[in-house]
């Protein structure tokens, strides 16, 4: 278990040269986590709503602090929803692409 790793997004709010303000996500810190494919049920209830999951990863809740966005295998993903898998794991479903903002 945990063969891989993955990076948290940190959103932070940025300035431009004439002031205008815009949000930005750095992927500084990392964790370990597993690769697990998307169960059938969830590819097709997201095929009622706009949502496409593409990979789901399994961490420690310890480590996981509501971020929105995450960086595995260098693919920047949106979190679609998260839930717990017994008292120490938490699941999260992950489509592919960042919906705001932009990374660093």
């Amino acid at each position: 278990m945990w063969t891989s790793i993955c990076y948290l997004g940190i959103e932070d709010e940025a300035e431009n040269a004439i002031g205008d303000k815009y949000e930005v996500v750095s992927f500084d810190d990392y964790v370990f986590c597993d690769q697990k494919s998307i169960r059938m049920a969830e590819f097709y209830q997201a095929a009622t709503t706009d949502y496409k999951p593409s990979i789901t990863l399994t961490l420690k809740q310890a480590d996981y602090a509501g971020q929105r966005y995450i960086r595995f295998e260098d693919e920047v993903y949106t979190m679609i929803r998260t839930y717990a898998v017994g008292s120490e794991d938490i699941e999260v479903v992950l489509e592919r692409g960042i919906k705001h903002g932009e990374t660093t």
